[in-house]
């Protein structure tokens, strides 16, 4: 049984078969109509969600089978140990997909669950998104992807670092453009940190606006956690985190004479770590990627139940 905590435990020709069957299913959608008849995915909401829950339930109905969609708020995950509700839960279902706040909660989880699980966001991986990226990176770029170039600008987290993983996995080059010592310590890995310092083709700078003359993809993200995003608790914090961030704005300027594909995972904050104008730009590749979220893991749900 195989579970998706990130995607360090998986190889790279793994990945390339996720990757191949989410072309497949995309392209032939109606081949795989029954591809999971009658199997249930539990899906299990610590954090607020658009894309990963819309994609999930979608992917698994147009695959055949159900979703069940689970607020922890409103669950006795809140009552009761968390091994507890997960055991219970697992006896009922063919595969839990979990976003939470804390790795650690996933791993108590997976430690408890008779079916697979998947990690769909917690503060140190995001692995689904990480697979959807290089799913819409392979179709927006002519040639192996060996010889793209990614640049990741922003701050470091759990985006950057499944990023890490993949690209390391894959042989992609991937640069992170992010301020020195920007992690407040939520978001840091040492195997990520591992195979920044040790990959030739993984690196860092603090110095976007060098980092992106080449890059054939310009990635962003959020720079403040959504849930502390609108936090009065937070509101020193974050100005003064939007303060720093202020010169790893994608923006016109940033990117002028740059031929490349603008990426953000969303939710966008505009004017943030994004202009709006460039959400628009030509170069943008946005909505596109976000489709790509349910393409991705139909190729994974297939593959975990199928490999």
């Amino acid at each position: 049984m195989k579970h998706v905590a990130n995607l360090k435990d998986f190889s790279a020709e793994e990945i390339n078969a996720i990757l191949a069957k989410a072309k497949e299913i995309k392209a032939n959608p109606e081949d795989f109509y029954n591809a999971l008849h009658r199997k249930t995915l539990a899906m299990l909401f610590q954090k607020t969600s658009t894309r990963t829950r819309v994609s999930f339930e979608a992917a698994m109905t147009e695959l055949g089978g159900h979703a069940i969609y689970i607020d922890w708020t409103t669950s006795n995950f809140v009552l009761s140990g968390i091994e507890h509700e997960t055991e219970y839960l697992s006896r009922n279902v063919a595969c839990i997909m979990a976003r939470l706040m804390s790795h650690s909660d996933l791993q108590k989880i997976i430690s408890a669950s008779q079916v697979p699980v998947i990690n769909g966001c917690d503060d140190l991986f995001h692995p689904c998104q990480a697979l959807t990226d290089v799913l819409t990176m392979s179709e927006h770029f002519e040639g192996k992807l060996s010889d793209a170039h990614l640049v990741y600008v922003g701050v470091q987290n759990n985006v950057s670092n499944s990023l890490v993983t993949i690209c390391h996995k894959l042989d992609i080059q991937l640069t992170l453009a992010t301020p020195d010592q920007d992690d407040n310590g939520q978001s840091q890995d040492a195997d990520t940190q591992a195979i920044i310092q040790g990959n030739s083709k993984v690196t860092h700078t603090s110095d976007p606006k060098a980092a992106v003359q080449d890059a054939d993809f310009v990635y962003t993200d959020t720079w403040i956690d959504m849930q502390y995003f609108n936090s009065p608790d937070h509101a020193a914090e974050n100005k003064a985190k939007l303060k720093k961030m202020a010169p790893y704005q994608i923006n016109a300027e940033l990117l002028q004479g740059v031929h490349c594909k603008i990426m953000h995972d969303m939710p966008i904050h505009d004017g943030f770590e994004i202009s709006a104008e460039m959400t628009q730009d030509e170069r943008a590749i946005i909505y596109p990627q976000a489709e790509n979220r349910m393409h991705a893991q139909k190729g994974l749900l297939w593959w975990l139940f199928n490999s």
